[in-house]
C-alpha cells in the first residue's frame, strides 16, 4: 500500500487483519468461495457481515469439532516475577484508568469471567498486547479473546472494547511510534530474562 495517508493504511491494516481472521478461524465460510465462478462485491459484504456477528472458532469451540464451550484462554503461562513486570509496565504508562495489582493482571490473563478493566490508552493496551505475542507469550488471537471475553472496558465506561478497535489502534501505533511504545516494547523483551 503505497498511500501515506493514516486512515487509508489503518484501514488497509484492519482489512488484512479480517482476511486473516477468515482464512483461520472461519474456513468453513469461505471454502466455497475458493471454486465458486463469481465473487460480487454484495457476496463480499455478506461475508464480511457474517464474520463481525460470529465468535471466533478456535477460540470459542473445541477442535473435536463438539459443541461444548471451552474456556477463553491467551494461551500464556508467565512466572510471578513476569507478572510483577507486566504490572509494572501497565501502571507506568498508565495503560488502564485506575492503578493495578498483580492479582487484576492475572484475572484479565486467566481470562477470569466477569472481570473488566477500565482502559485509559487503547493505543498502549494494544502495544503491549502485540509485544507479548511477538515474543511468543501469548497467542495470536489476543484481540478476538479480549473482545469475547469482554474484559477491557471503554475509557469512559459506557462499552467494551473490541477487536477492530484494538486492531486500528495497533496499526495507527506503528504507524507512528512514540516513546512510550517504545518504552512499553522494551520492558515486554525484558520479561524475557525472567522465566
Amino acid at each position: 500500500m503505497d498511500c501515506s495517508n493514516a486512515v487509508c493504511r489503518n484501514c488497509h491494516e484492519m482489512n488484512i487483519h479480517i482476511v486473516r481472521g477468515l482464512l483461520t478461524d472461519c474456513p468453513h465460510l469461505i471454502r466455497q468461495l475458493f471454486t465458486a465462478s463469481d465473487f460480487s462485491f454484495e457476496k463480499c459484504l455478506e461475508l464480511k457481515r457474517m464474520y463481525d456477528i460470529m465468535p471466533s472458532p478456535s477460540i470459542m469451540y473445541r477442535d473435536d469439532g463438539s459443541t461444548g464451550v471451552q474456556p477463553l484462554s491467551f494461551g500464556c503461562n508467565f512466572t510471578h516475577k513476569q507478572m510483577i513486570g507486566i504490572t509494572a509496565c501497565a501502571n507506568t504508562y498508565h495503560l488502564f484508568c485506575v492503578s493495578v495489582c498483580i492479582e487484576d493482571m492475572e484475572a484479565l490473563f486467566s481470562c477470569k469471567q466477569g472481570f473488566c478493566i477500565r482502559v485509559n490508552n487503547i493505543r498502549h493496551v494494544a502495544i503491549m498486547f502485540d509485544a507479548l505475542l511477538e515474543h511468543s507469550f501469548i497467542q495470536a488471537q489476543w484481540q478476538a479473546v479480549l473482545d469475547s471475553g469482554r474484559f477491557l472496558q471503554t475509557k469512559d465506561g459506557k462499552g467494551f472494547v473490541s477487536a477492530s478497535s484494538l486492531s486500528s489502534a495497533l496499526s495507527a501505533m506503528r504507524n507512528n511510534m512514540t516513546s512510550a511504545a517504545y518504552n512499553i516494547r522494551r520492558a515486554i523483551n525484558e520479561l524475557k530474562e525472567w522465566q
